[in-house]
């Protein structure tokens, strides 16, 4: 029973190219002789963005009670951010994180009860070239720079947060000649089945002999 979305819960748009490889590859399962559906957990996506920010905070507050401090003119501007977003968090902010989620986590694991595969694509987009993310910006903030981060990777992160196991498959190539990647997602304990399926696409739509061309500039 695998499910199947093209769609972020963020609501942002994705490339053509990449809805299509996930399409494809959700075709092959079906000719593969499994069920295939189109559908995803119901999730509210400001619970992902709360959950993703408190997790960061957590790792920043570890920092900052480290014997030896970071060193803030080695850090990138969104990394010295974080660390001043930690250091203003309150109890109630992380409380308030940890029910981001665990709303989160139960909505994705409810889902799971009637699946037992969804197949999203891995970025939303094609790959950004360098420097697109602007990670030493001093003009973004905390907020600013995960959107931005999300614009391009709006699937992944539902599952970071919520602990399920997640696999990213090359399973496409863009007209340009740039990788795209499929992601499969199974329920708490279920890496076996990942592995089991993956293999399965593997061996229908190989990808060893494929390579990028090349570009120096």
């Amino acid at each position: 029973r695998i499910a199947v979305t093209t769609e972020p819960w963020s609501g942002v748009g994705v490339d053509g190219e990449v809805a299509a490889a996930t399409i494809q590859a959700a075709g092959t399962l079906e000719r593969l002789g499994h069920t295939v559906t189109t559908s995803r957990p119901e999730l509210d996506w400001e619970d992902v963005l709360a959950s993703t920010v408190m997790e960061g905070v957590a790792i920043g507050s570890l920092m900052l009670r480290a014997p030896r401090q970071p060193d803030p003119a080695a850090l990138e501007a969104v990394s010295r951010e974080l660390l001043r977003v930690a250091g203003e968090y309150t109890a109630l902010d992380m409380m308030a994180g940890f029910d981001a989620q665990n709303r989160v986590t139960r909505s994705v694991a409810g889902f799971f009860t009637g699946h037992d595969l969804l197949v999203t694509p891995t970025l939303g987009q094609l790959p950004a070239p360098h420097g697109t993310l602007r990670y030493d910006d001093p003009g973004h903030t905390l907020r600013s720079w995960l959107d931005s981060l999300f614009e391009y990777g709006p699937f992944t992160m539902v599952f970071n947060v919520s602990g399920h196991p997640a696999i990213s498959l090359p399973l496409g190539h863009s007209q340009s000649g740039l990788p795209i990647g499929v992601q499969l997602i199974a329920g708490y304990g279920r890496e076996d089945l990942l592995f089991q399926v993956a293999a399965q696409l593997e061996q229908a739509t190989p990808w060893k002999q494929r390579t990028p061309g090349f570009f120096v500039g």
